[in-house]
């Protein structure tokens, strides 16, 4: 073993100045020896002492921690001679004994105030101190001491020159912190055991005394070393002359007195070890003799046996022997014997260290274990020296280790035979430290120690290891060296990682030296038991290749193996291509066998044949699991590095790596389920287990009736399947249904029939590792509650063991308490910040579940928290479902506008309008404005429904939106199906909404109430009957070319209207007598007009009033007047007359309605005589001659008064170029004289207004109620609509004044005014009256513009189209109109004069 070399992980720590200046101070002196060593335990410190000096530093780090320098009397500075450890009441200190000119004292220094706070005067030179109790007084941990012991506080053993050993009380209690090394108190020494111990201490305290029992009298030789061993309770007294004490500490009475085999040589250290489960209740002591104090060069181990009678555990925990039987030496070794080989012949050798290492197995926490008596499961003694040699300047330093329990199983030799090397012995083992002296050189090193929790083995290379992996050999640990001056770190290897690390520095040119290397790895127990007995001759040189590939994989040398094929990949060698394929095929056939080994040992955990998993079948698990693991790298590096690999090699090599993966995934998990002892299964069940396990028919009752449930309840509507489980299974794909239908009783569903299905599952690639471990957590999450012991350690134990995200745990515990209905805690879950974001299938499978469950309120608040994102019609579907069930329909339809396009519009729309009818919010819906799409969609849904309420709620939504026409049309039809339907709840509900319609019927014309019930009749129309005809010729046709160029602008025309005005007033002045004399004599009441606003102003049209004041006609008053608005005369003349103005409210509409005076009679002196040279000014259209001719004429003129501007198709307003233009010359003179009589009119109507007040209100269409002007006082009379020419009156279509939009009349009248051919002046007497009754009607309806505009304005892109009346003349030619109206002219001229 002389091989094994220690090695620095770190340089010189050096002690900080302060420190080091300290420790020189005193150097000069005979007795200023430098003395330090670390503290023993867990404690990381360590101390240095020089003189009265005294350094306390850090053990890792060097760094000082305490000092204090030490005064004597009598201006003498004591020395510090010996320092042992004391821990007391979570107070760490050191029991330092100084020795003085006069004697020594002990002193107790606390490590936390850097001071003395105990110090007691002792008799002669002190040499060791020892702790024997720290704790306070009679109690349970020191019940094992002798009872005069138990009454003191705390208890040290202090030795002297003169083998004088006394026990101290420390007296803890007394601690005042003020005493020091100065003022030490007195110690009064019992040579017997007295009687009253507690009244003598109480005593001693009062007057400041220590109380001391005396354990051995002064003998002579002195004594070199104390040590207190607790399992046996005996105080170990070792004398300079070899002789060695062992005494009781619970009878005060020495069992034992000898001399070491050495000699006279002084007993310079001791340790103690105990082996493993030793029937005998044997147990060891080593005494270490040397002579270095002298400097000598002899240092020898002894191993002394202790056998005891009995072995028993206190209360306390503690493991004791007692009644000591026998002490025997039964091995010892002599350094200086020629062990260590040597360049020189030895000068000196010092000790350094002795310590002991033990490792105890932890109980599983069950009563028998826990009283059972344990024993170390390994221990190690080690020791460290330092040999001087003559001729060499630097000493060589050593560390030894000895294993106990392997020293039994080599049959307990008595010492190391001279036949057998270092390297063959199995259980002693040596490194050399010269790398650490040759950095700490040539600084001396003081103490060594070994760090307990470092000591580790290698890795086994199969199972059972063979003989060579347990020899100390094999150790790997850390170590610190402390010197004067620092401290240094190091490491020492095993011989096995020894050759490992060799493995790695040949890397590819170990080609060259595979016998020597195979050789080594076999020495170092590296390779297989089963070539232990195999000559390395008889084997070819590719075999023991392959035993070299197979150690490094065991061990997890991989560096090796890598460091190979990236070279060789790297060498455009032949030999290099040939390694590779050799390397490949072996890491693949290796993995085969792997497999194979797997399968035979998980053979019996499925198949019942065994009831528990022993430890042989785990560390078999663990081993094939690590070689899957290091096979499975050493194929992703031939991934990486293969260059020139065709396509199909390439993918052979990556289905062999994904194979390998997988297998080794697969025995991990096993090798979880058998440490959790859910593995074996196949137990009896009848059998009571405390343990879990996996109940399959509790689980699959549970989920089928779960799955039965939610067929119920979801009634065609939702999707049963909606249980998160089946929807995790269902993304694992097909393979997972067809390996869960393999075994007997399988559905394919969860659960599966076996955990043997459950764990195949990661057997399959297809199938992500997350998903896979999903599945077996929410299964544990079953096997877990469906226990008796219920516990969530295996949920944890299985996350850390394969570094699941905590997330994606609390993910799967929220679905699997959706699944057991619990919601609130699930959504808790699922909402927390920690928690995996699901993914969008899971989004809509938690709402699915929770809606076919009923819980409603709980899907929406899913919805609000999380969000889910929405990528297709059917999820938006989802949503507005989800809203509208928590009667949402604001955010449905909110959600409908941001998801909708143009290819999903329609089929979103009817999905909400039935959802919507399907929980009764369709009145809550109608409440929402509608785009002109969205409310076509609802028409079509609601007409396709055979549903009657659907077909009302239609009904309601037409008069919602003033559609009144095609609501009476639906009313009606529904009052046809009703005569065939005799359920009398139909009739009441028919009742009651006939009683609306009508009211609403009575706004509209009976005209417009006749065709909607007229439509609503079924119709047969009959099959066309094509004929050929000829074309006919007309009578008489009188063609008038038009004059395209003749177009006037408004500017001309204002401008002909005022020249005109002016010659009207001229010819007036002259004739204002005959005037006078022939009008009532009445006098009306002036007329002012106030100008509108700009934007109010519209352009000038034929027919424009002209003001008349005081009798005389200006005209810049009549520029004023016609340039007006006419809406803002009639306004003005409405509030004059003092007219009843009320408003009619209307579905999304306000309009004024004005109630119309009963038609009176008028006296004939009082109408104006016609004027031959006035002519009409409303619109002209063809008319007949006759009497048919002038009622049509007389309802044309009628009709035109009741418009303010007449309208042509379209609505638009008629322009110049559809009017008479026969009228255009004579506007002035006309206007002139109707204002007065149209005026007088007006107030005789609004006379009668009061009368009507209370009177229903009714609208008329504009021709059933008409008046005939009659001569001399006849009165006017209403004409009917039999009155009118039939073809006529089939032709106008009437629609409802007050919906009429006055938007485009604005707009039209800026166009470009074109002007026809003027007629013969003839017509202008006959026009004169209409023109009158024009302007009058024209001022009515046009009441309130501004009301008017408001509405039109907040309507906006859904008010109904203007309303507008069209006039379809007869067939008649304009000439034919011309000539009759002509002829009536001059008839009427006739009569007037």
């Amino acid at each position: 073993m002389q091989d094994l070399q220690a090695e620095v992980t770190s340089g010189l720590l050096q002690f900080p100045d302060v420190t080091l200046q300290a420790l020189g101070e005193d150097g000069k002196g005979p007795d200023s020896v430098l003395c330090g060593k670390f503290c023993g335990g867990r404690n990381t410190l360590a101390w240095l002492a020089r003189g009265p000096q005294l350094e306390v530093v850090n053990s890792v780090t060097g760094e000082h921690l305490s000092e204090y320098r030490f005064s004597g009397g009598d201006q003498v500075l004591p020395t510090v001679r010996a320092v042992k450890e004391f821990s007391w009441q979570k107070r760490t200190g050191l029991l330092v004994g100084l020795e003085e000119a006069e004697g020594s004292v002990l002193c107790l220094y606390d490590l936390g105030v850097s001071r003395v706070v105990k110090a007691v005067v002792l008799p002669g030179r002190v040499t060791a101190i020892e702790a024997i109790s720290c704790y306070t007084g009679p109690c349970v941990s020191t019940q094992h001491l002798h009872q005069s012991l138990r009454w003191l506080f705390g208890v040290a053993a202090v030795a002297t020159d003169d083998g004088h050993v006394l026990l101290v009380d420390l007296c803890l209690d007394g601690l005042s912190g003020s005493q020091s090394e100065v003022e030490a108190s007195d110690l009064e020494v019992f040579f017997s055991i007295p009687a009253e111990v507690p009244e003598r201490r109480a005593t001693g305290t009062r007057e400041g005394r220590h109380l001391s029992f005396q354990l051995q009298a002064p003998s002579g030789p002195a004594v070199s070393t104390l040590c207190y061993i607790r399992r046996t309770n005996q105080l170990v007294v070792g004398f300079s002359d070899g002789y060695l004490s062992l005494w009781n500490m619970k009878t005060l009475k020495r069992e034992h007195h000898a001399q070491l085999v050495g000699g006279r040589i002084p007993v310079y250290a001791v340790t103690f070890q105990e082996p493993e489960n030793d029937p005998r209740n044997c147990c060891y002591l080593w005494a270490v003799q040397s002579a270095q104090e002298s400097g000598g060069d002899i240092v020898s181990f002894h191993l002394l046996q202790l056998a005891f009678g009995d072995r028993k555990r206190l209360a306390s925990g503690q493991v004791l022997y007692e009644g000591l039987e026998s002490c025997n030496e039964c091995y010892s070794l002599d350094l200086t014997g020629g062990i260590v080989p040597l360049r020189g012949q030895i000068r000196n050798t010092k000790l350094l260290s002795c310590q002991t290492i033990e490792k105890f197995c932890h109980h599983d926490g069950s009563e028998e274990s826990v009283n059972e008596v344990i024993s170390p499961e390994t221990s190690v003694s080690v020791f460290s020296w330092q040999v001087n040699t003559y001729g060499q300047g630097t000493p060589s330093t050593f560390l030894c280790v000895f294993d106990i329990n392997r020293w039994y199983h080599a049959q307990m030799p008595d010492s190391l035979r001279a036949e057998e090397f270092l390297h063959d012995c199995p259980y002693f083992a040596l490194w050399s430290l010269d790398a650490v002296t040759s950095v700490t050189s040539p600084t001396l090193i003081l103490d060594v120690v070994v760090q307990e929790r470092s000591r580790s083995r290698g890795v086994p290379p199969s199972h059972p290891p063979p003989e060579e992996f347990f020899h100390p050999g094999t150790y790997s640990f850390d170590g610190t060296c402390l010197l004067s001056s620092g401290v240094v770190h190091m490491t020492c290897t095993g011989f096995q990682k020894e050759t490992l690390k060799l493995l790695k520095k040949s890397g590819p040119s170990i080609i060259k030296a595979i016998p020597e290397t195979y050789n080594r790895c076999l020495v170092a127990g590296l390779l297989s038991p089963r070539l232990s007995d195999v000559p390395p001759s008889s084997l070819s040189q590719e075999e023991q290749f392959e035993a070299i590939l197979s150690a490094a994989v065991r061990t997890g040398c991989l560096a090796f193996l890598t460091g190979c094929i990236k070279h060789w990949a790297s060498e455009e060698q032949p030999s290099s291509a040939a390694n590779l394929r050799f390397v490949l095929a072996w890491t693949w056939n290796k993995v085969i066998c792997t497999k194979d080994e797997l399968d035979q040992t998980c053979a019996p955990l499925f198949d019942g044949s065994c009831n528990f998993v022993d430890p042989q079948t785990l560390r078999s698990l663990q081993q094939c699991q690590l070689l899957l693991t290091n096979l499975g790298r050493v194929l992703d590096c031939f991934l990486t590095e293969a260059r020139e690999l065709t396509e199909q090699g390439f993918a052979n090599l990556r289905k062999k790596q994904v194979v390998t993966s997988l297998v080794s995934l697969y025995v991990q998990v096993v090798t979880w389920f058998c440490r959790s002892s859910l593995l074996p299964e196949g137990l009896d069940d009848d059998m009571p287990l405390a343990r879990p396990f996996y109940n399959y028919p509790l689980l699959q009752s549970y989920y089928t009736g779960h799955r039965q449930q939610l067929g119920r309840l979801s009634r065609g509507k939702w999707d049963s399947h909606c249980l998160m489980i089946d929807g995790m299974v269902s993304q694992l794909g097909e393979q997972a249904e067809k390996l869960w239908r393999r075994d007997e009783g399988g559905t394919g569903k969860y659960p599966p029939a076996s955990l043997h299905a459950l764990l195949d599952l990661y057997l399959l690639d297809s199938i992500e590792e997350s998903d896979k471990h999903a599945i077996t957590i929410y299964l544990l999450l079953d096997i877990m509650h469906s226990s008796p012991n219920r516990t969530d350690a295996s949920i944890d134990s299985f996350r850390t063991a394969f570094a699941i995200p905590w997330g994606l745990v609390k993910l799967i515990q929220g679905f699997w308490l959706l699944d057991h209905k619990d919601y609130e805690n699930s959504l808790a879950l699922l909402f927390h910040s920690a928690t995996m974001r699901p993914v969008s299938w899971q989004h809509w499978r938690v709402l699915e579940c929770l809606m076919c469950q009923g819980e409603h309120r709980q899907a929406l608040r899913y919805i609000q928290m999380m969000k889910p994102p929405m990528s297709s019609s059917s999820e938006v579907r989802f949503s507005l479902r989800v809203l509208l069930s928590n009667r949402c329909v604001v955010e449905a339809w909110d959600l409908l506008h941001r998801h909708s396009t143009e290819l999903n519009m329609e089929e979103l729309l009817k999905h909400l309008y039935e959802i919507c009818q399907e929980v009764g919010l369709m009145e809550d819906l109608l409440k929402l404005p509608f785009t002109v799409t969205e409310q076509e969609h609802l028409e079509k849904f609601l007409q396709t429904d055979a549903d009657v309420q659907s077909h009302e709620l239609l009904l309601a939504h037409r008069l919602q939106r003033a559609s009144y026409n095609p609501a009476l049309q639906l009313n009606q039809s529904l009052q046809v199906r009703l005569m065939n339907d005799r359920d009398p709840r139909l009739r009441e509900r028919a009742v009651a909404r006939n009683s609306p319609l009508d009211r609403c019927g009575k706004i509209l014309p009976r005209v417009q109430r006749k065709l909607a019930g007229e439509r609503a009749k079924p119709c047969h129309v009959p099959s066309p009957v094509i004929r050929e005809v000829s074309r006919p010729t007309p009578l008489l046709t009188v063609t008038n070319k038009a004059n395209a160029a003749n177009v006037h602008t408004r500017a001309t025309f204002i401008s002909k209207v005022l020249s005109k005005i002016e010659e009207v007033c001229i010819g007036k002045k002259q004739k204002a007598h005959v005037s006078q004399r022939d009008s009532p004599g009445a006098t009306e009441p002036a007329v002012r007009a106030h100008r509108l606003p700009d934007a109010e102003l519209p352009d000038a049209v034929v027919g424009t009033p002209v003001a008349k004041l005081g009798g005389r006609w200006h005209t810049r008053e009549g520029t004023q007047n016609l340039l007006a608005d006419t809406e803002s005369l009639s306004t003005r003349e409405d509030t004059q007359s003092g007219e009843k103005v009320e408003l009619l409210d209307t579905p999304r509409r306000r309009a004024r309605r004005i109630p119309h005076a009963r038609p009176h009679k008028r006296d004939t002196g009082e109408q104006t005589p016609a004027q031959p040279n006035e002519e009409p000014t409303t619109p002209r259209a063809a008319v007949r001659t006759g009497r048919r001719g002038r009622k049509r004429r007389s309802i044309l003129e009628e009709s035109a008064g009741e418009e303010a501007f007449s309208q042509g198709p379209g609505g638009s307003p008629l322009l110049l170029e559809d009017i008479n233009p026969a009228g255009r010359e004579e506007t002035s003179r006309t206007l002139r004289e109707r204002t007065p009589r149209t005026r007088s009119r007006k107030a005789a109507v609004h006379q009668k207004l009061s009368a009507e007040e209370n009177e229903s209100f009714l609208f008329s269409p504009p021709l059933t109620k008409q008046t005939k002007k009659f001569e001399a006082g006849k009165a006017d009379h209403p004409v009917q609509l039999t009155d009118l020419d039939p073809d006529l009156s089939s032709q106008i279509v009437f629609s409802l004044p007050l919906l009429r939009s006055r938007r485009k009349n604005l707009s039209s009248i800026s166009q470009t005014l074109k002007e026809p051919e003027l007629p013969a002046k003839e017509e202008e007497e006959d026009t004169k009256s209409v023109g009158k009754q024009k302007l009058e009607r024209g001022r009515t309806a046009k009441s309130n513009p501004k009301k008017a505009s408001k509405t039109t304005r907040k309507e906006g892109p859904r008010s109904p189209p203007p309303v507008e009346i069209k006039f379809i003349s007869p067939f008649a030619s304009p000439v034919d109109g011309t000539k009759s109206k002509q002829k009536e002219t001059a008839g009427a001229a006739e009569r007037t004069l």
